[in-house]
């Protein structure tokens, strides 16, 4: 009896360390791009910066039109949530809810398309939107917003089968149409998860794709992705300036990290309500 509270409270201080632990490894990266964000530019990289340099963050904003290409970053991620959040909320319904020969076979070949990397389809989609004429627009990001997401069509589903029949029966015999029922009814209750779906969508189409824009777009057409890396930030004498460009990466990854921390009670609702309740 004496030894079980003991036990208890060393088990904890060690699951403790260990979070603390990966903690560190986690957040270590970013320290080491805020740290080498502030070192004088032309000086050499390091753990421990000398001196704080905060002009280096105004030169990342001057050196490239930093503004335009958020702009084109603004306009691709706007595009890529607010679409696929309505329409994968769509398909997660009719997955749901909508009887259909086959549609399970259908879900799971869905479901099959998250193990594909999508830089195999890269050139084979090239292909067609080249031939359509859609190159160095924003439209190939419409049409592939149009059909949802894998992950999020699944969220989506899994938290609707959880909703009792009787509402949606309820609803039917007052006469309300299965689009009426999922827009008045399913969707509205559905919150956590579309602030989940919204939030990886955002982290996903903000900060996460690089190669596609540079082979779609172009050069002024960049996002913030494909700009800080491909065009870069040079002297005059055309030599990197590592320290300037780490300061544009900076200011890049701070939206990510402000969504994320203002939803990120959302992101666990979400996942939990699905994963449990589906």
């Amino acid at each position: 009896m004496v030894q079980t509270p003991f036990r208890s409270q060393a088990e904890r201080m060690g699951l403790y360390g260990l979070l603390v632990l990966l903690s560190v490894l986690f957040v270590m990266p970013l320290y080491w791009l805020v740290a080498n964000s502030l070192q004088l530019a032309g000086s050499s990289m390091a753990f421990w910066p000398k001196g704080l340099h905060w002009e280096n963050y105004t030169f990342a904003v001057t050196f490239i039109d930093y503004w335009k290409y958020a702009r084109n970053s603004l306009i691709i991620t706007s595009i890529s949530v607010a679409i696929p959040t309505f329409t994968s909320a769509l398909v997660g319904f009719g997955f749901a809810r909508l009887r259909g020969p086959g549609k399970n076979a259908l879900f799971m070949l869905m479901l099959s398309t998250m193990m594909l990397p999508e830089i195999v389809t890269q050139i084979p989609t090239y292909v067609i939107f080249f031939e359509i004429g859609l190159l160095h627009t924003f439209w190939p990001w419409v049409f592939w917003a149009i059909g949802g997401s894998a992950i999020s069509i699944f969220l989506y589903r899994q938290f609707f089968s959880s909703i009792p029949k009787d509402l949606e029966e309820a609803a039917r015999i007052d006469g309300c149409s299965t689009f009426r029922i999922f827009w008045s009814i399913f969707l509205p209750v559905s919150l956590p998860v579309v602030a989940t779906v919204s939030i990886l969508l955002f982290n996903r189409a903000w900060g996460n794709d690089y190669v596609t824009p540079f082979m779609f777009l172009r050069l002024d057409q960049y996002p913030l992705s494909t700009a800080i890396f491909s065009i870069g930030y040079t002297s005059p004498s055309g030599q990197s300036i590592p320290i300037i460009q780490s300061a544009g990466v900076v200011l890049f990854v701070l939206p990510i990290i402000a969504v994320f921390m203002a939803g990120q009670r959302y992101v666990v609702e979400g996942i939990v309500y699905s994963s449990i309740k589906g």
